[in-house]
């Protein structure tokens, strides 16, 4: 079912429903939009641009410009593997 297609027909055949068939149809209803949530978290869920970082590092007293890469590399790769890993846990709990 699309979003707005709700009309006279498909209102009729919900009026008609026992209460099987209304479950049946409602556990659709939220199915499609639970998996419509969890594929539109994932294309937004992205890594952030640290641009800046190195040179606010580079602010703290004893951390110098390879060090401060070094820190924005680490920070960079712990979001990427929470990203993914956030992404296997979205799909596990969706049944994909």
């Amino acid at each position: 079912m699309k979003r707005g297609d709700f009309n006279r027909k498909l209102y009729d055949r919900v009026r008609k429903m026992d209460h099987r068939q209304m479950q049946e149809f409602y556990n659709q209803v939220f199915d499609s939009g639970y998996a419509a949530g969890v594929k539109d978290a994932s294309e937004k869920r992205q890594v952030p641009e640290l641009i800046g970082l190195e040179e606010k590092l580079q602010e703290i007293r004893g951390i110098g410009g390879a060090k401060a890469r070094a820190i924005s590399e680490t920070v960079k790769e712990f979001l990427e593997r929470k990203g993914a890993d956030a992404d296997e846990n979205s799909s596990a709990l969706s049944g994909e």
